[in-house]
C-alpha cells in the first residue's frame, strides 16, 4: 500500500467516511469498481458534503445579501475547501498527530437558500419542490416543529451560510471575523451559531451522551465501505449522477435541473435543542422497564438500576452511549464492539427464526431504526431505502449540562446533505420519524409509535368513547363515519383490536428551533456566481 493510503488509514481509523483513492489496483483490491458510471470529481465538490470536515470547532455564519454586486465581488476572493482538499487535510492531521502536534487548518464551505440564489440572479428551479417552494419555514408544521423558532430562521429570509471548520475555537472565531470583514460591503446582516466538539471522554458524543456520526452511507466509488455500512449510488448525495432522482428520470416531460447544479448538493440545517436533564430523569424513572421486555431469567446477572436506565436509553436510540448497537448486544453495553469500526455497523436487525422484521432486540421506534432503516424485506426494497439516505454532519452547541444545568440552550447543530430534500431529509422526517406506522412490518399496518428523538407528536385526539349505542366488533376490519373539523363527514378505515391503556407515556426531549434548506454549489459554480 502506498504512503498516501497508509496515512489515510491512520487518519480515518474511526471515521465513517473513508476516502477512496482511485488507484486502479486499490479499487480492484477493494472490489469497488463502478461499472462505466461517471463519478463526481472530488476537486469540484465542496468538502463537507460526503467526506465531512475534520473539526473541533465550527461556525455557521448566516447572511442576508444587501448588494448583490458587492457580494459577488467579495466572492471572487473566496476559496471553498474541496473534497480533494479534505483528503489532503486528513493526511496533514495524521502527520501532525504522529508528532504530538495539532494541525491548524481552516476549512470553508458556502451554501445558498432559494432566496439567496434569486438575489444573485439564479432563479431557475432546481428540481426539488421543498427547496424551490421557498424556505423551510413553510414546512414547520409538517416537520413536527411545535415550538418557537430562533429569530434567525423564523422569518424564512436567510440568503445563505458560510461554514467555517477549525482545529480550535480561537482559530474559528478569528476566521469568522475575517470573513465578515470580507463580505460586509455586500451583506446587510450576519448571524452566527457556533458548534464545538465536547471535551475529554465525550469527544464525538452529543449532549445526551451518545456517540454520533457512526451510521453514514458509503458512496460507491468515492468511499471505502465498512462491513455492514449502507452503500448508495453517488447521485443519492451529489447531483448529476446515478442515484439522483432528477438525473435518473428519463421522462422528457419530467422536471430537469440546470447543468450548473452538477457536483452540488442540498444541505439541510436545523438547530435542535436537547433537554438533557429531562432525558436523564426519564431514563431513571424507567430503569425497571427492561423487565417488561425480557422474561424472568433471560438476563443474567440481572441488570442493576443504572444498567436498566442505560438499556432504556439505548432502546430509544438504537445504540448504547458507546455506540454499540442494541441489535448486536441487546442487554448490556459492549465497548469492544463499539470501538471496532468494522463491527459497530455490521448488523441488519435480522433475528434468527423470525420470518418478518422483529423488534425483539431493537424496537421499531428506535431512532437509528426509524431514520436509517435496514432490511425491511419484503415490504421495502433495498434500493428504495438506499435512495432515502443522507450524509449527516454538524456539532453540539451550548455549555456542558454539568456546567450550566439551568441553561436550556444546548443541543445539536444538525446538518445533512442529499441530492433530493424531498426523497431524503423530508421523507425521513415526515414519513419515517414522525409516522406512527413506520416501519411497515406486516401486511396490515401496525402502530409502532414515533421516533422518540426526532418525532413530532401532534395534538392528542379526544379519546372519549361515544358509540355506546353502536358498539364495534373486537377485531377485524371496521369503517367509521365521523364529523370532520370543517363540517364535512369523514371516513376512517382500519383494523380493530382490544385497547389496553398504557400507564407509560413517550416523552420527547428534542425541540427544533428552526432551520433552512440550502444548496451547496460545486467549486466551479461558486466561481461562476462571482461573475
Amino acid at each position: 500500500m502506498t504512503d498516501i493510503h497508509s496515512s489515510l488509514q491512520n487518519a480515518c481509523h474511526a471515521r465513517a467516511c473513508i476516502p477512496l483513492i482511485r488507484d486502479p489496483k486499490l479499487v480492484h483490491t477493494l472490489r469497488m469498481a463502478v461499472e462505466e458510471e461517471p463519478l463526481p470529481d472530488p476537486a469540484n465538490v465542496q468538502g463537507d458534503i460526503y467526506l465531512l470536515f475534520p473539526k473541533v470547532a465550527e461556525c455557521f455564519l448566516f447572511f442576508w445579501i444587501s448588494d448583490a454586486d458587492k457580494f459577488k465581488a467579495a466572492l471572487k476572493d473566496y476559496k471553498p475547501t474541496s473534497a480533494a482538499d479534505v483528503i489532503s487535510n486528513l493526511q496533514t492531521i495524521s502527520a501532525a498527530k504522529a508528532k504530538g502536534q495539532l494541525a491548524d487548518i481552516i476549512q470553508n464551505q458556502v451554501a445558498f437558500s432559494r432566496a439567496g440564489l434569486n438575489q444573485l440572479g439564479q432563479t431557475e428551479d432546481l428540481g426539488d419542490v421543498r427547496f424551490d417552494g421557498g424556505s423551510m419555514r413553510r414546512d414547520k408544521e409538517a416537520l413536527g416543529d411545535q415550538r418557537e423558532w430562533s429569530d434567525i430562521f423564523d422569518p424564512g429570509t436567510v440568503h445563505g451560510v458560510f461554514i467555517l471548520a477549525a482545529s480550535d475555537a480561537q482559530s474559528r472565531d478569528t476566521a469568522r471575523a475575517k470573513l465578515e470583514a470580507q463580505f460586509q460591503p455586500g451583506v446587510g446582516r450576519f448571524a452566527f451559531l457556533n458548534g464545538d466538539r465536547r471535551p475529554g471522554e465525550f469527544k464525538g458524543h452529543e449532549h445526551f451522551g451518545y456517540l454520533d456520526g457512526i451510521s453514514q452511507p458509503a458512496i460507491r466509488g468515492l468511499v471505502v465501505p465498512r462491513p455492514g455500512q449502507i452503500q448508495v449510488d453517488p447521485g443519492v448525495i451529489i447531483m448529476g449522477y446515478k442515484g439522483d432522482p432528477v438525473f435518473d428520470n428519463q421522462d422528457p416531460n419530467a422536471p430537469k435541473r440546470p447543468a450548473w447544479t452538477k457536483d452540488g448538493a442540498f444541505m439541510v440545517f436545523r438547530k435542535l435543542e436537547q433537554d438533557v436533564g429531562g432525558f436523564e430523569d426519564y431514563l431513571t424513572r424507567n430503569r425497571q422497564r427492561w423487565k417488561d421486555f425480557w422474561p424472568t431469567g433471560t438476563v443474567q446477572p440481572p441488570l442493576t438500576d443504572d444498567e436498566g436506565a442505560e438499556l432504556w436509553g439505548a432502546r430509544m436510540i438504537g445504540r448504547f452511549r458507546s455506540g454499540c448497537p442494541v441489535d448486536l448486544s441487546p442487554y448490556r453495553d459492549n465497548k469492544a464492539i463499539a470501538a471496532d469500526p468494522d463491527e459497530n455497523n455490521n448488523f441488519d436487525y435480522v433475528v434468527p427464526f423470525q420470518t418478518r422484521p422483529s423488534d425483539i432486540r431493537c424496537p421499531f421506534t428506535a431512532h437509528t431504526r426509524k431514520t436509517a432503516p435496514r432490511n425491511l424485506d419484503p415490504f421495502f426494497a433495498k434500493e428504495f431505502l438506499e435512495s432515502t439516505a443522507i450524509v449527516r454532519a454538524g456539532l453540539p452547541y451550548g455549555k456542558e449540562y454539568t456546567e450550566a444545568p439551568t441553561d436550556p440552550d444546548r443541543g445539536l447543530l444538525f446538518v445533512c446533505y442529499n441530492s433530493s430534500i424531498t426523497n431524503g431529509f423530508y421523507l425521513q422526517t415526515t414519513a419515517f420519524a414522525n409516522n406512527n406506522y413506520f416501519p411497515v412490518t406486516d401486511v396490515a399496518p401496525n402502530h409502532q409509535g414515533q421516533d422518540p428523538i426526532l418525532g413530532g407528536p401532534g395534538p392528542i385526539a379526544d379519546a372519549n368513547i361515544t358509540n355506546f349505542q353502536n358498539p364495534l366488533p373486537l377485531k377485524g376490519e371496521v369503517t367509521i363515519h365521523l364529523q370532520g373539523l370543517v363540517a364535512e363527514p369523514i371516513e376512517v378505515n382500519g383494523f380493530a383490536k382490544p385497547y389496553v391503556p398504557s400507564i407509560y407515556s413517550q416523552d420527547f426531549f428534542v425541540t427544533s428551533r428552526g432551520g433552512e434548506y440550502l444548496f451547496v454549489p460545486s467549486i466551479e459554480m461558486v466561481k461562476q456566481l462571482a461573475t
